[in-house]
């Protein structure tokens, strides 16, 4: 068997979630070429979990939102079509794992959250000019590693596997799992988001997030290399904020990321004090 037909074999021995209802409803609104407004709130209206889960995350630090908004529409309003799909989905996602797993879920959601919220203080402290969209940056933030929890519910060895990825920063992060399951979260992650019918580009990066040489590829966008260097900074600040050390992916990322943004060691070390004064500030 060749090593492609191993890879399909593995996948297909997954058990993705099936996309609920109302993401298609969601998606089919905000594809047509004039969407409604009201027929998009009263979608999300009809779960009540869905809208309450929706008001607390517009509420929140993360949009920095001068009032409060109150209704479903004034969130469509507020972030757009795209931004309240983005929530909807991830709540959603959340709800579709209910089985054990080697791992805390309840930790990692918490720390997919976190990651959009930095991915979002990111952006409005870095000042460069750049051509992704606060959208699509907290939208990867929330759905980068979405393949783990499938590999943790798959695999009871699941975590041993993630302490040793985590304890070896010189090497790519998802050889471990590639080398123990002929699979990676990267790779579950990327069929879990596509057959959700998640933004392509968004896809593409769940995929390649761990590509140490992304940065130099010539078969990906600029906004791309932007939201994938930004993860980065953004995953290493939180590593510091949470545990004063560096995030295991920055050894082998740091120094193609500098370049791409054009920082320099001191400057980056600035960007990094004011994000975790930031972060304690709004979500601490």
């Amino acid at each position: 068997m060749q090593k492609k037909d191993k890879v399909n074999s593995t996948v297909s021995s997954f058990q993705l979630p099936a996309k609920p209802q109302v993401l298609t409803e969601l998606q089919l609104e905000q594809s047509r070429p004039n969407p409604s407004m009201q027929v998009f709130s009263e979608i999300i209206s009809k779960d009540v979990a869905l809208s309450s889960s929706l008001l607390k995350t517009v509420n929140s630090p993360a949009f920095g939102l001068k009032r409060t908004v109150t209704d479903i529409k004034q969130s469509v309003i507020m972030i757009g079509y795209s931004g309240v799909t983005n929530i909807a989905s991830f709540y959603q996602l959340q709800n579709s794992f209910k089985e054990k797993a080697a791992i805390s879920l309840e930790k990692f959601w918490d720390t997919a959250m976190d990651t959009a919220n930095m991915m979002s203080l990111l952006l409005e402290n870095l000042s460069i000019t750049l051509s992704c969209t606060k959208e699509d940056a907290y939208a990867f933030g929330l759905f980068r590693d979405c393949g783990i929890p499938l590999l943790a519910i798959k695999y009871t060895d699941y975590k041993e596997v993630l302490i040793e990825a985590n304890s070896s920063p010189e090497q790519e992060f998802t050889s471990f799992e590639d080398n123990r399951y002929e699979t990676s979260h990267a790779t579950m992650g990327y069929y879990m988001a596509h057959s959700w019918n998640l933004p392509k580009n968004i896809c593409e990066l769940i995929l390649r997030h761990h590509e140490p040489d992304f940065l130099a590829s010539s078969d990906s966008d600029e906004s791309q290399k932007e939201l994938y260097a930004l993860i980065k900074i953004a995953g290493n600040t939180l590593s510091q904020y949470k545990f004063a050390k560096d995030d295991c992916e920055w050894f082998l990322a740091k120094d193609h990321v500098l370049d791409f943004f054009a920082i320099s060691e001191p400057d980056y070390q600035d960007i990094e004090d004011d994000l975790k004064e930031a972060f304690s500030v709004q979500f601490g």
